[in-house]
C-alpha cells in the first residue's frame, strides 16, 4: 500500500500540461518509471553507467556501466542492450574477462594478457549500427594499475560483437623525459566521442584521457582512429604547463565535425576547454572556460566520493556548446551550465540548472534532441538530512538561459552511502548518463534501494523514459 500511494504521488506530481505557456513542447511524463538494466542474480553492485542511442532506431538503447558480477569481485565492463526503448534489457559483459572461455574472449587482447579488471566504460553510438564501448584494463597491483585503454566495438545497432583493440598500452619500456626509465604511466578517465555528422571526418573515433605523469602531474591525452577504431593515433598532449593537475575530460563532436575537449584543472579549479578544426589531428591551446567552487568530497553527513567534472555537449545546428558541472559555490552543491556561441572563444556566465536551492545537486549528465537540453542529476532536496538521494530531469528550450520547472525521475529515494567498495569506502561511481531521441529522454543512474543493509551490495542500475 506504501508503494502504490508514492507510485501515485509521483504520477501527481509528474504529469502536467504537455506544452508551455509560450507553445513549446515540454517533457512532463515519466513512462514506466525505473526500470531494471542490470538483473543479476548475484546480487553484485554496477556503477558508472553511460547510455546511448541511434537516431534512426531510437528503440534501441545500448549502455555500459562497471559491473562487479564476476567471482572474483573485481569489476568488468557490463554490456547492456534494449530493443524496446528501454523497458527490457539483454544483459552480458564484455568478452574478454577472467574465466572467459568463448571464442570471442579468447581471441581478445584483454584475455591473453591476464588482465584481471575492467572499468571506467562509456559508451556512444554512430547512426549506421556501430557501437564503440571505451574502458580500462589493469590488475589490482600497482604497477598493473598502469594498464591500457581499450575500445570494444558492436555492429548490427549494437547486437554483434566485432572486436576489441587496444588505444594505449599504458607502459614505456624506453626512457624519456616524461618518466624516466621504465616508467608506467597510470591511465584514468577516458571519453569518447564519434563523428556523426556526415562530414569529411564522418565516423572518426575520438577518446581523451588522464595520463598520471609521476613527477610531471596529471595531463589530458588525446588519441583518434580514423579507421573504425582498429588502429589509433599516438597520444598527443591536450594540457600544457603551467596546467599540471587536470583530470575528468569530456569529448563531444559539434558543427562541421569539430572536436570539443572539456577538463577540470583542480589545481585552479576551472574548467579549461580546447577545439579541434581538422578532425583532431591538431587542438588549439588550452583556455578557461569557466572558474568553478569544487563540490566538498564528501558532502557534509555522508561518505561517498564525487567531483565536479564537466560534461560537455554540442548542438550542430545552433553551433552552441554547453558545459554542466556540480558546484559548491553557494554553499551547498549546485548544478551550473555555462555556453559558448562562437566554438569556445567567450563563455556565458554560469546559470543554475536545478530550481531548488536546498541540499544537494550532483553527478550532472547531459544530452540534447532537436534542439531541446536534456540535463539529469542526483538529487538530494526530499531529504532534510541530505543523504538519501533522488533522481531530477531538468529541461531548457531556449539554448540554456533558463530550465523549466524540475522533474522527480526516481520513484524511490535511495541511500548512497549503503555500498562500500573495496576501499572501505562508499561507492555511487564517477558519472551516470542519459541519452534522448525521438522517444523520449533515457537517463540510466547506480541506484541502491534493493540494498538490505550496508553490508549489501546489490546496487543496480536504473533506467526510466520521460516523454
Amino acid at each position: 500500500m506504501q508503494r502504490l500511494l508514492s507510485l501515485l504521488l509521483v504520477a501527481v506530481a509528474l504529469l502536467t500540461s504537455a506544452v508551455s505557456a509560450h507553445g513549446e513542447e515540454i517533457v512532463t511524463e515519466v513512462e514506466h518509471p525505473n526500470l531494471l538494466v542490470t538483473n543479476d542474480p548475484e546480487m553484485k553492485s554496477q556503477n558508472e553507467v553511460t547510455i546511448a542511442t541511434f537516431q534512426n532506431r531510437p528503440e534501441i538503447l545500448v549502455a555500459t556501466a562497471r559491473d562487479l558480477r564476476l567471482p572474483t569481485r573485481l569489476s568488468w565492463p557490463g554490456y547492456y542492450r534494449s530493443t524496446d526503448g528501454g523497458e527490457t534489457w539483454r544483459n552480458s559483459l564484455v568478452p574478454g574477462y577472467p574465466g572467459d572461455t568463448s571464442p570471442e574472449g579468447q581471441s581478445s587482447p584483454v584475455h591473453q594478457v591476464h588482465w584481471q579488471v575492467g572499468s571506467d566504460p562509456v559508451i556512444t553510438s554512430h547512426s549506421e549500427g556501430r557501437v564503440y564501448l571505451a574502458w580500462l584494463a589493469f590488475n589490482t597491483t600497482t604497477t598493473g594499475f598502469a594498464g591500457w585503454v581499450v575500445l570494444t566495438v558492436y555492429s548490427d545497432f549494437g547486437d554483434t560483437y566485432e572486436y576489441t583493440t587496444v588505444v594505449f598500452s599504458g607502459h614505456s619500456t624506453q626512457s624519456d623525459n616524461q618518466g624516466g626509465p621504465g616508467f608506467s604511466r597510470i591511465t584514468d578517465k577516458e571519453w569518447i566521442a564519434v563523428d556523426d555528422t556526415g562530414g569529411p571526418y564522418d565516423g572518426n573515433i575520438y577518446i581523451a584521457w588522464a595520463m598520471f605523469n609521476g613527477k610531471f602531474g596529471t595531463k589530458i591525452v588525446f588519441q583518434r582512429s580514423t579507421d573504425g577504431g582498429r588502429r589509433f593515433s599516438p597520444t598527443i598532449n591536450l594540457s600544457h604547463p603551467p596546467n599540471t593537475q587536470n583530470q575528468g575530460a569530456y569529448v563531444a563532436v559539434g558543427a562541421g565535425g569539430d572536436v570539443y575537449v572539456a577538463w577540470e584543472d583542480f589545481h585552479k579549479d576551472r574548467m579549461l576547454f580546447t577545439r579541434s578544426t581538422d578532425g583532431g589531428l591538431s587542438f588549439s591551446p588550452e583556455t578557461k572556460a569557466t572558474s568553478i567552487v569544487p563540490v566538498q568530497e564528501p558532502l557534509p553527513g555522508n561518505g561517498y566520493a564525487l567531483d565536479s567534472f564537466p560534461r560537455l555537449a554540442a548542438d550542430p545546428e545552433k553551433n552552441i556548446i554547453y558545459i554542466v558541472w556540480a558546484d559548491y559555490r553557494n554553499g551547498n552543491a549546485d548544478i551550473l551550465l555555462v555556453r559558448s556561441t562562437d566554438g569556445g572563444g567567450t563563455w556565458s556566465s554560469p546559470v543554475r540548472v536545478n530550481d531548488d536551492a536546498t541540499n544537494h545537486q550532483i553527478f550532472p549528465a547531459i544530452s540534447l534532441f532537436d534542439g531541446r537540453i536534456d540535463v539529469t542529476f542526483y538529487d538530494s532536496r526530499n531529504d532534510p538530512d541530505a543523504r538519501l538521494l533522488d533522481v531530477y530531469y531538468a529541461q531548457s528550450n531556449d539554448g540554456g538561459l533558463s530550465f523549466l520547472p524540475n522533474v522527480r525521475v526516481t520513484d524511490a529515494a535511495f541511500e548512497p552511502n549503503r555500498v562500500i567498495d573495496s576501499r572501505g569506502v562508499p561507492f555511487i561511481g564517477d558519472y551516470n548518463g542519459v541519452a534522448s531521441n525521438s522517444l523520449g529522454v533515457h537517463p540510466v543512474w547506480a541506484d541502491n534501494r534493493n540494498t538490505m543493509s550496508s553490508a549489501s551490495f546489490d546496487q543496480d542500475i536504473f533506467t526510466a523514459t520521460l516523454s
